[in-house]
């Protein structure tokens, strides 16, 4: 059984070319095989209907040699050859042939007639019968040949076309996996062409990852290298002397401390975005995220009123099935932002909603709000609004927002914002599903719809 196997494996066509000439070739030998048999069913027909006919024919022939003396049926049988020019009459009486014409060519087809001794054989010639087969079979042969020799030059050209093509994606290719992200394809068009459409997409999004990478390491450097360089210099004044009085080696302590911390949540985050990428286990379970928000507020409740900002959360209960600390880190993260993007006097409110199977969450402050160039880079890594990094109270890593949409991902939802200067910003997490496997949702009072 592995022999046969083996050797049709040795016959298998190796490339496009031999398959393209094979598969073209196999379908005019198909083509070929059907017209045969068409054709011969088609003679078998026609033969079958003339020899009908004919046996009519020879019926009434016998009627017209049988109504006159034997001695005249010679006559009748010549009157009737004169009337089938293109027909054999033979009239034999007994085993004596009585008329016999002899038009040249093959017999096609025959009918028969008899009445007692008389008999009557009508034959008609077949004009393909005169033409010499072989020579038919010789013109087919040499056509098909011919057809066969244009197929594989065809097919030759396709495929000296299609290996010039691939093979100028393959140095493309390798040109990229050398490191030339800026390398492309040429595009044509047709299918190869849209396959380096496909390559070039790929080549541009590597390249722009890569741009983003470096762009990431760049800012994390300076994350870490404004604090350092701080640290390091009031360090220096403890040491050195420079800082003489108590007040100020407090002022470079204190100084020192927050940087640190600063320092400290910068590489958390890093850690818990890195740890995010990997794609974590979520441990679903049955929560209330009215709750979940209320939980989130109480635990910001202080920064909130240090800074004078009102926090509204929703009331009542709404049931759903979702990791609970995933939720939770996310409902930190958007309060705190909205907490500090909000002057004395504003106001930051927490919604829980249910949307069919889905459960909403938004978070809404009345804030400085951002501007829509801004927007569509809100959730890049180490993106901050305020481009000039000026440090200050607020100052933030630029992480928060990232985590926020890992973790949404994460959880099969999506986050998005609407944001209008100077009126406010409304963040909204879609927890897609979330609420599919409770019975009764209990409805959320005070919130809107």
């Amino acid at each position: 059984m592995s022999e046969p196997r083996a050797l049709l494996s040795r016959l298998r066509p190796r490339t496009f070319r031999a398959w393209t000439a094979l598969g073209i070739i196999g379908s005019l030998a198909v083509i070929f095989v059907a017209q045969a048999v068409l054709s011969q069913l088609l003679n078998d027909r026609a033969k079958h209907e003339v020899e009908r006919t004919l046996g009519d024919q020879a019926r009434a022939v016998l009627t017209e040699v049988l109504a006159v003396e034997p001695e005249d049926r010679d006559s009748a049988a010549k009157r009737a050859a004169d009337l089938l020019p293109d027909t054999r009459v033979q009239v034999r009486d007994g085993g004596n042939t009585v008329y016999w014409s002899r038009p040249s060519g093959a017999t096609y087809a025959t009918g028969v007639a008899s009445r007692g001794r008389i008999q009557v054989t009508l034959e008609r010639v077949d004009p393909i019968s005169t033409v010499d087969r072989g020579l038919i079979f010789t013109v087919t042969a040499i056509g098909f040949g011919v057809a066969a020799l244009v197929v594989w030059l065809v097919s030759g050209g396709l495929a000296l076309r299609l290996r010039s093509r691939l093979n100028e994606l393959s140095v493309s290719a390798d040109r990229v996996a050398e490191g030339h992200l800026e390398q492309r394809a040429r595009v044509t068009d047709d299918e190869v062409g849209r396959l380096a459409e496909t390559f070039n997409r790929m080549a541009a999004r590597l390249q722009h990852d890569e741009a983003r990478q470096r762009d990431f390491l760049a800012d994390v450097a300076h994350e870490l290298r404004t604090p350092v360089t701080a640290i390091e210099g009031f360090a220096c004044a403890l040491e050195d002397g420079t800082a003489r009085s108590d007040e100020d080696r407090r002022e470079a302590a204190t100084f020192i401390r927050e940087e640190a911390a600063r320092m400290r949540e910068l590489v958390r985050e890093l850690q818990e975005l890195t740890w995010l990428d990997l794609d974590p286990p979520v441990r679903a379970e049955p929560v209330d995220l009215a709750e979940l928000c209320r939980d989130a507020l109480t635990r910001l409740q202080a920064s909130a009123r240090r800074r004078g900002v009102e926090l509204v959360g929703p009331e009542g209960v709404l049931p759903a099935v979702t990791d609970p600390a995933h939720v939770g880190t996310i409902l930190s993260n958007l309060v705190s932002n909205a907490i500090k993007a909000t002057p004395e006097g504003g106001r930051v409110e927490v919604r829980a909603t249910g949307a069919g199977g889905d459960a909403v969450l938004t978070v809404t402050d009345t804030g400085v709000g951002i501007a829509p160039e801004h927007l569509p880079y809100l959730f890049d890594r180490l993106f901050r609004v305020d481009a000039s990094r000026v440090r200050g109270e607020d100052g933030g890593s630029g992480l928060g927002l990232s985590i926020v949409k890992r973790l949404a991902m994460l959880l099969g939802g999506r986050v998005t914002v609407q944001s209008q200067v100077g009126e406010g910003t409304t963040f909204t997490l879609w927890l897609l599903g979330a609420r599919e496997d409770v019975p009764q949702p209990v409805p959320v009072q005070g919130a809107a719809e």
